[in-house]
């Protein structure tokens, strides 16, 4: 990917404000669960002030007659779309910031949906391989196309998925890009390949992802392997180049979010990376740049489902057909700058933030869409297997 012209520094500042991802928010800050109960009291825990207020003041503009309850992740949308969406609508939307990690939301409402019941949630969003979970199990509906006709503006590259073939059952709310970063002044070159990342030359000063499919994604990029339709063999032999890169001390460690900081000190020269994070370093790290390899990146989104519990599905729907308005979709992303699912979101983005809809990492040119891969779904033995060899192949 052609690396962008610099934004000047008023764009520069607006951007960077604006550009935490929500993977390091959650890297960074102590959010617990605090025990929520399911039930009323699940309905309670309302997270950031942004998002309570807008429901509580949907709540009263509804009159309590017609509403649906959401549970997102904190820092995933801007602070007017929820009572523009009751205004437009009639319905009111208790909107929830209270996913603060899969597993720890499923923990909650595993035994609920097992047992057929009600969990106070009419859409829920979790990441791909964990809405690939709740389908399989049966815990989701089918989402009503009548009042969704908007789903036709669904990207074409997330329009059908492994767990979710047709998306029956899931559309995306968000998407974010893995790729590698690097600062190529201190590295006096250029890179334009996955496998740059094992140049000997790099020993010692490489980072990768302990997320799996992250990870083993790219590098099965790099071996010609396109996740998407990988096998066992495919997903171990990845494992095997991983894991001696590993004991040949070339891989300094595995991380979460905290690579950022060896990157924008230089005590890296290359790291797998989340696009989020690099855009958020600009300010501090004008030279790091984020590349989506020739290869191609790993695509991960977080996805609207609705619980089998839920009493309202056309409602959801209804809400879900809003959010995949163009211009609705282009405010949301203003406000939390990821990639959004729907077309023609960049043209109204345009509109209203020209800084920000100049950055390929939040509105991305049609060729780097064309590249983005995402890692097919896993049925649980196969899970189970891979998991097992990443753990050994990153010394887990």
């Amino acid at each position: 990917m052609k690396r962008r012209e610099p934004y000047d520094e008023q764009e520069l500042q607006s951007l960077v404000r604006r550009a935490l991802s929500r993977r390091q928010f959650l890297g960074r800050t102590a959010l617990a669960a605090g025990g929520l109960a399911l039930g009323s009291s699940f309905l309670a825990a309302c997270g950031k002030k942004d998002g309570g207020a807008a429901a509580d003041s949907t709540a009263a503009a509804a009159g309590g007659a017609k509403a649906i309850n959401i549970s997102n992740w904190p820092l995933y949308i801007d602070a007017k779309t929820v009572a523009e969406f009751t205004t437009a609508t009639g319905i009111a939307a208790n909107y929830t910031e209270d996913v603060n990690d899969n597993d720890e939301f499923f923990a909650k409402i595993d035994e609920p949906l097992k047992r057929g019941q009600s969990i106070d949630r009419d859409i829920v969003v979790l990441t791909d391989w964990m809405a690939g979970r709740l389908i399989k199990l049966g815990y989701t509906q089918a989402i009503p196309t009548g009042p969704f006709p908007n789903k036709a503006n669904l990207v074409d590259n997330l329009s059908n998925v492994g767990f979710d073939p047709g998306r029956t059952h899931s559309v995306p709310w968000m998407s974010g890009m893995t790729g590698i970063a690097y600062n190529p002044k201190t590295l006096g070159r250029e890179l334009t390949s996955i496998n740059d990342i094992f140049d000997p030359k790099y020993k010692g000063k490489v980072t990768m992802l302990t997320e799996m499919r992250d990870t083993l994604g790219l590098v099965m990029l790099g071996m010609g392997k396109d996740p998407a339709t990988c096998t066992l063999d495919d997903a171990k032999a990845a494992c095997a180049k991983i894991k001696q890169a590993r004991e040949s001390g070339h891989i300094r460690r595995f991380t979460g979010n905290d690579y950022t900081d060896d990157l924008s000190a230089g005590n890296i020269s290359i790291a797998i990376a989340w696009s989020g994070d690099i855009q958020g370093l600009a300010a501090d790290s004008p030279d790091l740049v984020w590349l989506a390899p020739r290869e191609g990146a790993m695509l991960y989104s977080d996805n609207m489902m609705i619980p089998k519990s839920s009493t309202n599905p056309d409602l959801a729907a209804a809400f879900m057909n809003y959010v995949y308005d163009p211009a609705h979709s282009a405010q949301i992303i203003a406000g939390a700058p990821y990639l959004s699912p729907v077309k023609g979101m960049g043209a109204e983005l345009e509109k209203i933030d020209p800084a920000l809809a100049k950055s390929p990492l939040v509105n991305p040119p049609d060729d780097l869409r064309a590249r983005l891969h995402v890692f097919r779904w896993l049925e649980e033995a196969e899970e189970t297997e891979v998991n097992k060899a990443f753990q050994d192949a990153i010394g887990a």
